[in-house]
């Protein structure tokens, strides 16, 4: 009864002096507390509530630690260890202490396995093992933990976000945030937090394909996001998410033109908006992409039978179409395309004069005067039709009347150095020496170029040698 007696002494006299203890600064108390621990380990072996003795080893601890003197108090919960293995709080408590000291944290890690050992749900112990992974950048390891975590209690969350605020400069914990709003359908804040990934690690390709995953389930969404990342700067990311999105939607018009405004000239874009636009019906805006498409492949033939395939009527199409088969020299095709322009109804000088152009190269003479006298009925004042007209009838050999059509082109133009070139031809054919030098003379006076070209004129082969000739050509 005695001993009983002398125990409940010693128990409160421990409990005073744990009181008077809290009461006084926090300078004067850690030299307290550690008398208080000397004194219970002196007294221990007189008290047999092994309990007692661990919960107030214990308490010495955790004020040790709150006031930030980790090493004291690791040694005062490994005493209540000692005397009590069965107390979780001090074994968590001595982990959070090692969590506090350079180079401890895998001492505190064995402290925190070791809780959750004999206590698998407990929160603080999860919690703190995650929270020593990210310390020792074991970040899979955080990862696994950190979800764990919430596995066991989504309302964890709440940890993970407090955890954020006070490191946001952490992806691993921007991770977590993001698989948890994914989990809750919040797509947004799941995408916000994988941009924050990035902004912190622009190489996480993992964070990238997350971020485009989420955004590719919505797409009004997504393109919102990738939307703001351009406004933001981050143009390569917002691509990735475009082409992410494309791979998901390859119809979808609108991305398609979000990826064509990064890849201008990719003509496998470009054919899938002109294929697009030509199923909705926007034929003009179909043209105008299939030209791009097709210069993109230098083939404008191509891209002229694929807009008249879309508009058959389209007049200015087969203007060009018709241009460009007779720069080709495909005259032939040239004629042909000049014909359709007619049968829609076209009929004016410039459509008769390319037709008579086609006609005088595939040496079809009499069509060709036919053609060039209706472009001249309809414009009696073009030198071009006038100087054709004349070439045709200098190729027939009918020189008067070539020479009759050069008067009518020099008439309205003085200053022509090709009518003046082929006034001299003619001159030269006809054995008018004198005035063949005059004319070649005065096309030469107004373009140099004809003088080489006269050198080798075979209209000019029986008079080139003569002096008056070769002063000229010299």
């Amino acid at each position: 009864m005695a001993f009983g007696q002398n125990e409940d002494k010693l128990k409160k006299e421990i409990e005073k002096r744990m009181s008077n203890i809290d009461e006084i600064n926090r300078s004067a108390a850690v030299s307290d507390y550690m008398d208080l621990l000397d004194y219970i380990l002196k007294k221990e072996s007189k008290i047999e509530d092994s309990q007692f003795i661990s919960e107030k080893l214990n308490e010495i601890g955790k004020r040790l630690l709150r006031i930030g003197e980790n090493r004291k108090a690791v040694q005062s919960f490994e005493k209540a260890l000692n005397r009590d293995p069965n107390n979780i709080e001090s074994l968590l408590k001595k982990g959070k202490a090692y969590m506090n000291m350079d180079e401890m944290n895998e001492y505190a890690l064995k402290c925190f396995n070791d809780v959750l050992s004999e206590d698998p749900d407990n929160k603080e112990a999860l919690l703190n093992k995650a929270k020593v992974f990210r310390i020792l950048d074991w970040d899979s390891n955080a990862m696994r933990a950190f979800r764990e975590l919430l596995e066991k209690d989504p309302s964890n969350i709440y940890e993970i976000h407090k955890l954020v605020k006070e490191n946001p400069d952490d992806p691993t914990l921007w991770k977590i945030e993001a698989e948890y709003f994914e989990d809750e359908g919040k797509v947004e804040q799941a995408i916000k937090a994988c941009e924050k990934i990035l902004t912190l690690d622009p190489e996480n390709e993992n964070a990238v394909d997350k971020m485009v995953e989420l955004a590719s389930e919505n797409l009004s969404v997504a393109i919102e996001q990738s939307e703001k990342l351009e406004r933001k700067g981050k143009k390569s990311l917002a691509k990735k998410l475009y082409e992410r999105m494309l791979e998901k939607n390859p119809h979808d018009l609108e991305i398609i033109e979000k990826m064509l405004s990064y890849e201008p000239e990719n003509i496998e874009l470009l054919r899938k908006k002109a294929q697009q636009l030509e199923q909705k019906g926007e034929v003009e805006k179909a043209k105008e992409t299939y030209r791009k498409l097709y210069e993109q492949k230098d083939d404008l033939l191509g891209y002229y039978n694929k807009a008249l395939e879309l508009d058959p009527e389209d007049k200015d199409l087969l203007y060009e179409k018709g241009e460009l088969f007779y720069n080709k020299k495909e005259f032939e095709e040239a004629l042909e395309t000049y014909n359709q322009l007619f049968e829609l109804g076209e009929d004016n000088s410039d459509l008769w004069h390319n037709k008579g152009a086609c006609l005088y190269h595939l040496e079809r003479y009499e069509e060709a005067i036919e053609a060039f006298d209706q472009a001249l009925q309809k414009e009696e004042d073009d030198v071009e039709a006038w100087s054709n007209k004349g070439l045709v009838l200098y190729e027939m050999e009918e020189y008067e009347e070539a020479m009759n059509s050069f008067n009518e082109a020099v008439k309205r133009d003085q200053n022509a150095p090709k009518v003046w070139y082929y006034k001299g031809m003619v001159s030269a054919q006809e054995g008018e020496e004198k005035k063949a030098r005059n004319f070649l003379k005065r096309a030469i006076d107004i373009d140099q170029t004809f003088k080489e070209k006269a050198r080798n004129e075979e209209a000019f082969e029986d008079v080139k040698d003569k002096e008056s000739f070769k002063e000229l050509l010299s």
